[in-house]
């Protein structure tokens, strides 16, 4: 089962540079019609379009890096405890004779929507800094996955 999975941390770097794709294409009309009146208004969301694509870019760079990661390590079967956090909420690791603080990393795909959470099973991958944790629910669906990007940090010492 690990291996679907981590094919499927494909698709994140898919996605992201598409997503990049499109905003080169939106700059590009975007520079093409700013010559005309009456699309005047679309010049400064060439702004947006100009920060999107190196920003998409760096995100697909980083999910391939946490595939491979993943890919070396395989994926390991684990029990998480979401800690309470807004932004990048830490996520406690409980893996067979062994444990991980982990801290979210700053991405689209976000862990705080699981606050709260204890004891799930969890798969984890990687390591260091190039680390995801696959919880066993999606946005829309209960039925699907959903992968976050973490890195290791030291257990808390209070």
């Amino acid at each position: 089962m690990a291996g679907p999975l981590i094919e499927k941390l494909s698709l994140l770097e898919q996605r992201a540079t598409a997503w990049a794709a499109f905003w080169i294409a939106y700059f590009v009309a975007c520079q093409i019609i700013s010559d005309d009146r009456r699309f005047e208004v679309l010049v400064p969301f060439s702004l947006a379009a100009f920060y999107g694509i190196p920003a998409c870019l760096y995100a697909a760079w980083l999910w391939k890096s946490r595939r491979r990661s993943a890919e070396k390590t395989g994926l390991r079967e684990a029990v998480a405890t979401v800690r309470p956090g807004w932004l990048f909420p830490r996520i406690d690791v409980y893996l067979e004779g062994d444990y991980k603080l982990l801290q979210t990393r700053r991405s689209l795909r976000v862990a705080p929507r699981f606050n709260g959470l204890e004891k799930v099973p969890v798969f984890i991958g990687g390591e260091e800094t190039d680390m995801i944790v696959i919880f066993p629910r999606g946005r829309f669906s209960k039925d699907t996955l959903y992968t976050v990007p973490v890195k290791e940090i030291e257990p808390d010492t209070a």
